[in-house]
């Protein structure tokens, strides 16, 4: 049985160890010619992050056949197999004063099943970022445990180390998509033994065989009773951590910062829109507190400056205590400061801490001929458009450089002896912390051979520009303006109040913003969109879900239609859970009441007896739509803090 990491190896809740050996879905026979195997569904989730997890959990619970395509062999994304296993989170949502929850039901029985897999602990981390800390590998158990139940009645499907490799679309409907699923051709690379990211990304995309990977094609399209009989044949949502089915289906999105007049949103800082600067993103780590003395070896990239250049601890208040605490997934003993003597005081042997830093693992240079997500241009010009051109979207390289730059991280912070943000400070002084390991393997929390996460952290996706209509001549967006404090009270004390919410969250609007090395300044303030603006708590509008031209497709993840600046706000582990939630309870709703979501909001602002029978059916599954006590007179309910 597979045990998790509290304590000194509690075992997971009984019989979980069985699911992880357990099929992901029904066996699909190897490919003998081109033709891709079938497999019908009524609701398609391209991506089993956060958001498609979210997504396929309401559909099925709201009674849909459910397919679920993962490129990862981890459902969770952002709590999981990207690493980042400290929710952040903002004490409205978790109750304030009063104690209520203010989360979809679905993410506080994660959150539920996470403490009751650690023996009821409150935080077993016992970090100082969240309320809740835990290993990556006991969030994707848990997700799993919480979907088991429909893989074993067959009402889900789950198609993990699957990409999607085409979107056949017929006038204003996904009519296919086809994936690629990657088989191991060893033992080793079935569990941690696997490689990074970078070193399997292109050979996934690509249908032919390789030393690595059998594949197999499979097509996955609507119930043959539905598709030719009613107006919705089945719905198709995007939960891709990069918003991969927006070029595919050839849907406007945005990509990058937009143009500073665009959109008149007061921290908008660019000039013109820049579509290969996306949010920085981060391959996560776990460390662990040893007994003895480790061997550390420089890795050979190290002393390239565009790695070491951007590790620091920032201000002098942060040092390797403060940091290895913040977001410690396993602790013996709780601190309750940030003051560096008494978390120094808390760290034990055996302690482990996952590493999401700024100013260290944040890989963020970003420019025309290095940025991470291909714009629209690149991916015209590389032909990955073509007929069965696609690889994915992003460039491996970046991929790459990420996975160097953690790698290096950890080197700096039991070895390095630089600061380059404190360097000049005559006070300044690094210690050496030779007494941690990195975690290796198939056993480690990330459960990987190299130790760092399944997939890197993605902060910002291709962003969905929705639907023409009063008020948004261009195409339906959020702005800064609609979740803001600083915006907002500039135009009326409290945040847009949306008819069509199928959603709350809240957190700050939260920038790791790109930088170009030719540009660098040693000060964060001189990088556009550093650093965080208060946000009041928010909701999640159905027509941020809903693209152009296609009607039987939804955002699902953090791909919704938003600027650049407010969906750094959006991209948190609750709201994602949030979207990801709304998008499965449309869906639903579609297909029991044949009808497409886009119609459900073509009359508001004055028409709107479908879209509350969807708002109704949200409420049911204990979903908040609104925050209590939420009016457009009264502002007492829009508290941010």
């Amino acid at each position: 049985m597979e045990c998790i990491d509290i304590g000194w190896q509690v075992s997971l809740l009984a019989g979980l160890g069985l699911l992880l050996t357990a099929p992901l879905g029904p066996p699909v026979a190897a490919q003998t010619d081109s033709e891709p195997t079938t497999v019908e569904c009524e609701v398609l989730i391209a991506g089993g992050g956060l958001g498609g997890v979210a997504a396929a959990y309401d559909s099925l619970r709201l009674g849909q056949q459910v397919c679920v395509t993962e490129i990862t062999d981890w459902i969770g994304g952002q709590a999981t197999a990207q690493g980042v296993s400290a929710l952040d989170e903002r004490p409205l949502q978790r109750g304030g004063a009063t104690g209520e929850e203010h989360f979809p039901s679905g993410y506080s029985e994660f959150r539920d099943r996470i403490r009751a897999a650690y023996g009821g602990e409150l935080n077993p981390g016992k970090c100082w970022v969240s309320v809740l800390c835990f290993s990556p590998r006991v969030g994707h158990q848990v997700l799993r445990e919480m979907l088991q139940p429909y893989v074993e009645s067959g009402q889900l499907q789950l198609f993990t180390d699957t990409v999607v490799a085409s979107v056949d679309t017929d006038e204003n409907l996904v009519t296919s998509v086809t994936a690629i699923r990657h088989i191991p051709t060893r033992p080793e690379l079935a569990g941690g033994g696997r490689g990074n990211l970078s070193e399997y990304f292109l050979d996934w995309y690509d249908p032919a065989p390789s030393a690595d990977w059998d594949k197999e094609e499979i097509a996955f399209v609507p119930p043959s009773d539905r598709a030719n009989t009613a107006v919705v044949p089945w719905m198709v949502i995007d939960a891709t951590e990069t918003g991969e089915l927006w070029p595919l289906a050839d849907v406007p999105y945005l990509l990058g910062t937009d143009n500073l007049a665009a959109y008149w949103e007061p921290s908008a800082k660019s000039e013109a829109a820049t579509p290969y600067c996306t949010q920085g993103f981060t391959y996560t780590f776990v460390m662990e507190r040893t007994a003895t003395p480790q061997v550390h070896i420089k890795p050979d990239f190290y002393d390239n400056p565009e790695h070491g250049r951007y590790y620091s601890f920032e201000q002098t208040r942060f040092n390797f205590a403060n940091v290895f605490t913040y977001r410690r997934i396993r602790g013996q003993v709780a601190a309750g400061s940030i003051d560096n003597e008494v978390q120094a005081a808390t760290i034990r042997v055996g302690d482990r801490s996952m590493q999401n830093w700024t100013w260290g693992n944040d890989w963020r240079i970003s420019t025309p001929d290095r940025n991470f997500i291909l714009t629209p241009a690149q991916l015209e010009a590389s032909g990955q458009l073509e007929p069965g051109g696609w690889r994915g979207g992003l460039r491996p390289e970046a991929l790459r450089w990420g996975e160097q730059h953690a790698l290096g991280y950890f080197y700096w912070l039991v070895v390095g002896r630089t600061d380059f943000l404190l360097q000049d400070d005559p006070e300044f002084e690094k210690a050496y912390h030779f007494r941690h390991r990195l975690m290796q393997g198939a056993d480690a929390p990330m459960g990987t051979a190299s130790g760092l996460s399944k997939y890197p952290y993605i902060r910002e996706s291709r962003r969905l520009l929705g639907r023409p209509g009063v008020g948004y001549p261009e195409g339906f967006l959020i702005y800064e303006s609609d979740i803001s404090v600083e915006a907002s009270d500039l135009q009326r004390g409290r945040p847009f109040v949306f008819t069509d919410s199928l959603g709350i969250g809240q957190y700050p609007i939260d920038f790791h913003a790109c930088v170009q090395p030719e540009d660098f300044s040693p000060d964060p303030l001189d990088i556009d969109y550093e650093g965080v603006i208060l946000s009041y708590p928010y909701q999640i509008p159905l027509r941020a879900l809903i693209p152009q031209k296609i009607d039987n497709l939804l955002a699902g993840a953090k791909n919704i239609a938003a600027t650049h600046i407010a969906a750094a706000s959006y991209r948190v582990h609750p709201v994602e859970w949030a979207i990801g939630s709304a998008a499965g309870n449309a869906a639903a709703f579609a297909l029991a009441e044949d009808v497409f979501p886009a119609s459900l909001v073509e009359g508001l602002p004055t028409e709107f007896e479908q879209l509350r029978s969807l708002q109704i059916q949200v409420e049911s599954l204990d979903n908040p739509i609104t925050f209590p006590g939420t009016s457009i007179v009264e502002t007492d309910w829009a508290d941010f803090r």
